[in-house]
């Protein structure tokens, strides 16, 4: 498996809260500056959580990834913005070649080479989302706005949390985060909020973006399809296992309307870190420490991460006095 071994790529999720101070869900949505825009991301692990991503399509297909029928022209959109992405980022390791609508896509990192004929479906044996996002780390979810709402109608997702395509295909934005135990101040729930927010900010050519955090107990992902395999692996964390098998699991997801289809990208890039490799970072352990210390429990049940979050505890308050220590 894998993990983040270059922490300065690390999507750290608590940059922005001051010292001293609680963590509460919110609203954390920010406006991507134009350097910022490129989703592309080439991290040390690529090569390890594409041969994952694509082990995890590959075993569960239909759970995995889901469309509708109707989705063919977003999906080629999509497809075409995350190839000239690459190719932009990382002209070293991306190479497109473009023969009118014959297309051929080189990627020189994997050795593989993808030519299909632009917009035509019987020139791949994948949809054209599922057969380009096998190249990239992030998970993808294709969102239409409708009657005022966002519909889940395309997604491929390998890291996902509490979700799976299979299981929230055709939901609405609403309902698939109608867990979410939290309201504004004035009554407002808060994914019916953010729901507002991303269908008035979220234009063409003006992407945002947002952290999302969760604990995993030996996972590197959980669906409702799957609740067997890791439901019972969440009692089995202690204070001597924890820092080893609880990974920090930071989401950072960037949000792209699709200037042709009108649809919303949600491009979600999942990295993951040991508890045991906070040491690394002494800063980001304190704090850490202190934040989880004060979660309400509404949030860690959201979470789900409430069975293992004492003995999370108790090792990263030993590993925090073990650090102190070795610096004195």
């Amino acid at each position: 498996m894998y993990k983040s071994t270059n922490l300065d790529l690390f999507p750290y999720p608590f940059h922005t809260i001051k010292e001293g101070t609680n963590y509460r869900y919110s609203n954390d949505m920010r406006k991507l500056e134009k350097d910022q825009f490129n989703a592309i991301q080439i991290t040390p692990e690529y090569e390890k959580q594409i041969k994952r991503k694509r082990e995890m399509l590959n075993e569960q297909p239909e759970v995995r990834f889901q469309s509708y029928p109707h989705t063919m022209e977003m999906q080629w959109e999509v497809a075409e913005m995350l190839l000239d992405m690459a190719v932009e980022a990382y002209p070293e390791y991306f190479q497109v070649e473009k023969k009118g609508n014959q297309w051929t896509f080189h990627n020189l990192i994997l050795n593989e080479t993808e030519s299909f004929i632009f917009g035509d479906a019987s020139s791949i044996e994948l949809e054209p989302l599922d057969l380009i996002g096998r190249h990239f780390t992030p998970d993808y979810v294709l969102m239409v706005h409708r009657d005022d709402n966002l519909y889940l109608e395309v997604a491929q997702q390998s890291y996902g949390a509490l979700f799976s395509p299979h299981w929230n295909k055709g939901m609405s934005f609403d309902e698939i985060h109608g867990p979410v135990p939290f309201v504004s101040r004035t009554g407002v729930p808060l994914a019916q909020r953010v729901r507002d927010f991303l269908i008035r900010n979220v234009l063409p050519g003006e992407p945002w973006t947002r952290i999302n955090w969760n604990l995993m107990a030996d996972r590197w992902d959980v669906n409702y399809e799957t609740f067997d395999q890791w439901g019972p692996t969440r009692s089995l964390i202690t204070p001597e296992n924890a820092g080893k098998l609880v990974r920090f699991r930071v989401e950072e997801q960037k949000f792209y309307r699709m200037p042709r289809s009108n649809a919303i990208l949600f491009n979600l890039n999942t990295q993951f870190l040991p508890m045991e490799d906070l040491a690394l970072k002494p800063e980001w352990l304190e704090q850490t420490y202190f934040i989880l210390s004060d979660i309400p429990k509404p949030m860690a049940d959201y979470k789900g991460f409430t069975p293992f979050i004492e003995p999370t505890l108790e090792y990263l308050k030993n590993l925090l006095e073990q650090t102190k220590a070795a610096n004195r």
